[in-house]
């Protein structure tokens, strides 16, 4: 019978996953494509109102995932040795937390910052009421939009590489 320790590490670790990869494939494959077909007005408004909680989340169950995956790493290899990945299945398992880093940094240092960005933006196009700027100011939303797609999908596909990765190493 496994201990108490790894049951709740692992059900942190999995369940903070599922969160994770679950948020970020929602964006890619729902969010993403809709805000595409709404009219500017309503995009603005459906930004303002979901993105900042929605980013909250997905920082959150990162971070959540990277402690309990560092955590339960260090409890299987240091104090639960039966547990442990055998030597063949560690190196995927080490290959994968590096990739999980990498995603990370794509959360902390685009996703999030552009995010945050495009909503203050959206703030204060909405304050304006002279519609001088308003061509320049759409142009960089749909940037910033674009940067938003373009690291959602590219830390989705990390994220699933690194799945297939935690997974070949702890059945090898």
């Amino acid at each position: 019978m496994a201990d108490a320790v790894f049951l709740v590490l692992l059900v942190l670790h999995v369940g903070s996953i599922i969160a994770w990869m679950g948020g970020a494939t929602l964006f890619v494959s729902v969010l993403t494509p809709a805000l595409r077909r709404m009219s500017p007005a309503s995009r603005s408004e459906f930004i303002l109102s979901v993105i900042p909680s929605y980013m909250r989340f997905i920082g959150g169950s990162s971070i959540v995932a990277a402690v309990a995956g560092l955590a339960l790493y260090a409890y299987i290899t240091q104090s639960a040795t039966s547990l442990a990945p055998s030597n063949s299945g560690l190196i995927y398992i080490q290959i994968g937390a590096v990739v999980t880093l990498i995603v990370l940094l794509i959360a902390f240092g685009v996703l999030i910052p552009t995010s945050r960005k495009l909503v203050g933006l959206l703030k204060q196009s909405q304050k304006q009421v002279a519609p001088g700027g308003d061509s320049a100011m759409s142009a960089q939303v749909g940037n910033l939009q674009k940067r938003l797609g373009m690291a959602a999908r590219l830390g989705v596909f990390l994220l699933a590489v690194t799945f297939v990765l935690m997974i070949v190493g702890a059945s090898i």
